[in-house]
């Protein structure tokens, strides 16, 4: 009998410990279903890309360096000796402005050559290949080429400013030159023309496509218009619009001398003409007048989702009563008088921006 009882408790022994063992088998079964379960819960709580955003600062007219008829006193180069040939006296004043910004773009209204043959026409602009060194310590980037003062010097002015502007790191677009520049990741791709007529439509709707495959950013900048006018002509209207469809993010001009309107098309900017800036093609004209457009644009997945704008008025010199050559931002009344003339130009264009200008 007493065989039987231990065999028993031996047998129900058994039995208790296969039963744990099924119970802790379920128990490691449930854990690790539970956890897998939860795994997934975790890896949906994503958070959004990261934003970039890239300030870019375009100012009008740079022409470093003179005519040859010109007296030299007050003269472009005049200044220059003047201040001990100090290639950072220019562009002192906004220097800080564009050594901020992640790009300075500019049209530059010269040749940088010693070739002495210059074409046969009224006005044939010149700097030594040395004041290249003003756009280095002006802390800018890209100069537009596309205008009627790059061949002055015939093709081998020309070519020595490219390469001129080449040995300084400096970008240039137009002429068939595209300038493309990586920011923060971003590609920005820049294009430069003459519009003196819709007759480079075709090309510039095949270029732009191109750099629209290459670039997050496209700029267009335009040669145009009418000289001292305050009104963009139809020309402009059209080149400038026919850009935007074609999917340039803004539009940049320049020529005329004397600041334009804007326009906010498709909430894409066209910016008429910026007026002259760093001019050494005139002692003492008597409109100053000038801005620098600051354009912000924030990305996410390399796609625009904001921009922003900021509109810096300046004078083209330092002074009032002459040219002095040294661009300056302006406060106070002066810079609101420039700001009341831009919102006037751009009431007067269709797309025109109104209201108070961001500054």
């Amino acid at each position: 009998m007493f065989r039987y009882t231990i065999l028993a408790v031996f047998l129900s022994v058994c039995f208790l410990l296969l039963t744990a063992s099924d119970a802790f088998s379920a128990f490691e079964e449930n854990v690790h279903h539970e956890s897998y379960l939860y795994q997934p819960l975790l890896s949906v709580h994503t958070y959004p890309p990261p934003e970039t955003t890239i300030t870019i600062s375009f100012a009008g007219d740079c022409t470093i360096g003179t005519d040859i008829s010109f007296p030299y006193e007050n003269s472009f180069p005049y200044q220059l000796e003047m201040n001990n040939n100090d290639y950072g006296y220019f562009f002192r004043s906004v220097k800080p402005i564009f050594e901020e910004d992640d790009l300075t773009i500019v049209n530059l209204e010269t040749t940088l050559t010693r070739a002495a043959a210059p074409a046969e026409k009224k006005y044939r602009f010149r700097g030594d290949p040395s004041y290249v060194n003003i756009l280095k310590e002006g802390s800018i980037e890209i100069v537009n080429i596309s205008n009627n003062h790059i061949y002055d010097y015939k093709e081998e002015g020309y070519t020595e400013t490219l390469e001129t502007l080449e040995k300084a790191g400096i970008l240039y677009s137009g002429e068939g030159h595209t300038a493309i520049v990586n920011i923060k990741g971003i590609t920005v791709a820049s294009l430069g023309y003459t519009g003196w007529d819709t007759s480079i439509k075709k090309r510039m709707a095949s270029d732009i496509q191109k750099a629209r495959d290459k670039a997050e950013l496209v700029i267009v900048s335009l040669h145009w218009g009418e000289e001292r006018s305050f009104c963009p002509n139809n020309t402009q209207l059209e080149l400038g619009r026919f850009c935007i469809d074609r999917g340039a993010d803004i539009v940049i001009g320049h020529h005329p001398h004397v600041i334009q309107g804007i326009e906010k098309y498709k909430n894409r900017y066209i910016v008429y003409s910026l007026g002259n800036f760093c001019f050494g093609g005139n002692r003492n004209p008597s409109d100053k007048d000038t801005f620098i457009f600051q354009y912000n644009a924030t990305f996410r997945d390399n796609c625009i989702t904001d921009t922003r704008v900021s509109i810096i008025p300046c004078s083209i010199s330092s002074v009032n009563y002459t040219n002095d050559y040294q661009p300056t931002v302006l406060k106070g009344g002066a810079k609101h008088r420039i700001l009341n003339r831009i919102l006037e130009y751009s009431s007067l264009l269709k797309y025109g921006i109104s209201g108070t200008l961001p500054n």
